[in-house]
């Protein structure tokens, strides 16, 4: 049960595993915006060459949405392995500049920083959703904090 996703933030990602690893940050209920909070933090096109800005940056946007992030124990993470059961999982190379999104059941999409901002701009007009994501999200949140 959840919305599982995660985005893993690699200084290097061509690194081999024994010399670096990246980042993690998981959202419990969020994966269906988490796509929408990478694209608004790259949009703003700052930190891309510094792995731990950027990843305080995107956190910011997961949690933003969130009506209690501060003071709930569950609902996000910060780990340096991956989950493995998310349905969707973004990564981003801050050396590359590059994002690898990987969801269940579909292709791999890879994005330059530049590509990833640029879609954030046509997000809502091209999946209709944003704003009935957020609202659903909101709902969600709301929700789940009355049971």
């Amino acid at each position: 049960m959840g919305d599982r996703a995660t985005v893993e933030i690699w200084n290097n990602a061509a690194a081999p595993k024994s010399e670096e690893r990246p980042v993690v940050l998981y959202t419990h209920w969020g994966g269906s915006t988490l796509m929408q909070d990478v694209m608004s933090a790259i949009e703003r096109r700052e930190r891309w060459n510094d792995p731990a800005y950027l990843s305080r940056i995107i956190f910011c946007h997961m949690i933003c949405g969130d009506l209690n992030p501060l003071s709930s124990s569950t609902g996000y993470g910060i780990l340096t392995d991956n989950v493995g059961d998310a349905s969707t999982e973004i990564v981003v190379d801050c050396d590359r500049q590059e994002i690898i999104v990987k969801e269940i059941d579909r292709d791999n999409e890879t994005y330059t920083f530049e590509e990833f901002a640029e879609l954030g701009k046509d997000w809502e007009e091209k999946r209709d959703g944003y704003n009935r994501r957020l609202r659903d999200n909101d709902r969600r949140k709301i929700e789940r904090r009355d049971k």
